[in-house]
């Protein structure tokens, strides 16, 4: 019997179909992935309840996805028929501005595996251009999958004015911000207070990153940092409060930088980004470079990555781990999917 490609199929807000299909063939500079284990993003959620504003139903999605390369086009030289490797989803035109000054993750044709129009990682084989596939040598398959939102992470500390014994306010303990937490953590900052509502979020921050100070919102005291307030602030959660207590916070003259995705029309009270000269920078996806310092740094053990990845689900389940990750936010930070044969690895 031949192998056939199955799919969950992104059909309406909360609801998916699985769907079968044949397996997709590559094209001269493309290689086909067997996926092996997909991570269930803020963004996948926010689209399944119909709150994210730019991805809607009408595809496969999945943009956090490992696996290895069960077939490839005649181009393809580097990589060979049953690597191991991750995706870097972002497709761009090569040719705009932007593309051509190295910030390709702000292309004005932007197309993003599993979000915007290409299909994604929730299935079994997915076709994906070579030059968007690195290997994992030295990494397991499950923590690599960390590497999308961790360079993430990694992007917005780089956007940001951030250096060595800077003090910074991380908003949300989700996976950026926990991952904005750790890349802050590892580049020397001199302090760090982490918020967020969910005690058990707290608790994990704490674990990961040892000195970390944690509140909850209504209990962030500015008096705690050293020059009457932070030096650099990450809104990693994208709500109208979200956003407001970034700018409630900031000192004047300091750097907002808003990684969470935003309603399309909010209540920002933008009022006082301009009274207290404040720096709101958006920060979105990653390049080459962040994607590269994640998989070197989930090479190492300097933090314990692996307990990020809360639950992981069959591919089957697939419905019910989404509805999972909403209903449980104090039980769940990373959910995965494992969707192929590992063959021992893990």
């Amino acid at each position: 019997m031949a192998v056939k490609n199955m799919g969950w199929y992104f059909k309406d807000i909360r609801k998916f179909e699985l769907v079968e299909g044949e397996i997709p063939s590559p094209g001269e500079d493309e290689v086909v992935i067997e996926v092996m284990y997909a991570g269930i993003c803020g963004s996948d959620l926010h689209a399944y309840t119909g709150e994210h504003p730019l991805v809607k139903p009408g595809k496969i999605l999945g943009h956090e996805f490992v696996g290895k390369i069960f077939k490839k086009g005649r181009n393809v030289e580097e990589l060979q028929e049953g690597d191991w490797v991750v995706v870097e989803p972002s497709l761009t035109c090569g040719k705009c501005y932007n593309c051509v000054h190295g910030r390709y993750n702000i292309c004005r044709e932007l197309d993003v595996i599993g979000c915007t129009k290409t299909n994604g990682g929730f299935q079994k084989y997915v076709v994906v251009p070579a030059n968007k596939v690195y290997k994992i040598e030295g990494l397991p398959p499950k923590r690599a999958v960390l590497t999308e939102p961790f360079a993430v992470g990694i992007h917005g500390v780089r956007r940001s004015s951030f250096k060595p014994g800077d003090e910074a306010l991380v908003i949300g303990c989700g996976p950026i911000g926990a991952f904005v937490t750790i890349f802050l953590y590892l580049s020397g900052a001199r302090k760090i207070i982490a918020v967020d509502p969910i005690e058990e979020r707290l608790i994990k921050i704490k674990k990961l990153c040892p000195g970390v100070i944690t509140v909850k919102p209504d209990s962030l005291d500015l008096k705690s940092f050293s020059q009457e307030g932070p030096d650099v602030v990450f809104e990693c959660v994208g709500s109208d409060d979200s956003i407001n207590f970034a700018i409630k916070n900031a000192r004047k003259g300091t750097d907002i930088i808003l990684l969470g995705v935003p309603r399309s029309v909010t209540r920002a009270e933008l009022i006082f980004v301009q009274d207290g000269e404040l720096n709101l920078k958006g920060s979105l996806m990653y390049t080459r470079d962040d994607f590269l310092i994640a998989m070197d740094l989930l090479k190492k053990n300097d933090v314990d990555y692996d307990s990020i990845i809360t639950n992981v689900f069959a591919f089957e389940d697939l419905p019910k781990a989404f509805e999972y990750a909403l209903n449980n936010k104090s039980k769940v930070l990373k959910v995965l999917l494992k969707i192929g044969d590992l063959e021992g690895k893990n």
